[in-house]
């Protein structure tokens, strides 16, 4: 009986490991396709062609392009100023990676944490429960708003954690408006490097405030 759970058990495990697997070949391949054929160039072609729905299209490829291909994205994010301009660029980007942000917290809480809990030893996932805990939106939000930081795929790590959806809402929200903000540079230019950086600037220390009020919070109902 131990041993038909036991190879039942390594099925599972093996089952698992191929799904998370496959999940990361997918996001490699939309890498290789997406930084192969998709440039400020190819997406204008896409808007300019597609009439109305052109700015609807270019939205729904930000937002894959968000949730499949974390290292990427800033290509996207600037251009969307080089063809949009930099306030409709904001906007765009906002929606774009807001959508695509939660889309991958709603992604791992539903099927990758249950399958990381199928994959690692039960010491290795409590281990790294407690290490979420303590990382939690306050990193996050930091990871968000600083440049050049691994900000989408510690999204991915932190979400296989017990952290619930609504304390991702506010880092979130102001880490998007944050690289949204990169639609200045497409638009203006060095000029627009200035003000996206003052943006962030200004959305890191607000974002400190608010996300510490709510951890705050939070702990203080425990």
């Amino acid at each position: 009986m131990r041993e038909k759970i036991k190879v039942v058990s390594e099925k599972v495990k093996l089952k698992s490991t191929l799904i998370i697997l496959a999940y990361i070949f997918l996001m490699v391949i939309a890498a290789i396709v997406f930084n192969k054929y998709v440039d400020r160039e190819s997406l204008q072609t896409i808007v300019n062609s597609t009439g109305n729905a052109g700015i609807i299209l270019y939205f729904l490829i930000e937002v894959v392009y968000v949730t499949l291909t974390p290292l990427f994205n800033t290509i996207i994010l600037i251009a969307s100023g080089y063809i949009f301009g930099g306030h409709l660029g904001l906007i765009i980007n906002f929606l774009a990676t807001t959508c695509g942000l939660f889309l991958i917290i709603l992604l791992v809480k539903k099927y990758g944490r249950p399958l990381l809990k199928k994959v690692v030893s039960p010491h290795f996932y409590n281990r790294f429960d407690q290490i979420t805990q303590k990382i939690g939106p306050i990193t996050l939000l930091i990871v968000y708003v600083l440049p050049f930081t691994p900000d989408d795929e510690l999204t991915y790590i932190i979400a296989a954690g017990p952290i619930s959806i609504k304390r991702f809402i506010l880092p979130i929200l102001l880490g998007s408006l944050a690289k949204a903000a990169y639609s200045y540079i497409g638009d203006l230019g060095t000029e627009g490097i200035v003000i996206a950086l003052y943006v962030r600037l200004i959305l890191l220390v607000v974002g400190l405030i608010l996300v510490g009020m709510q951890e705050y919070l939070i702990k203080n109902r425990r």
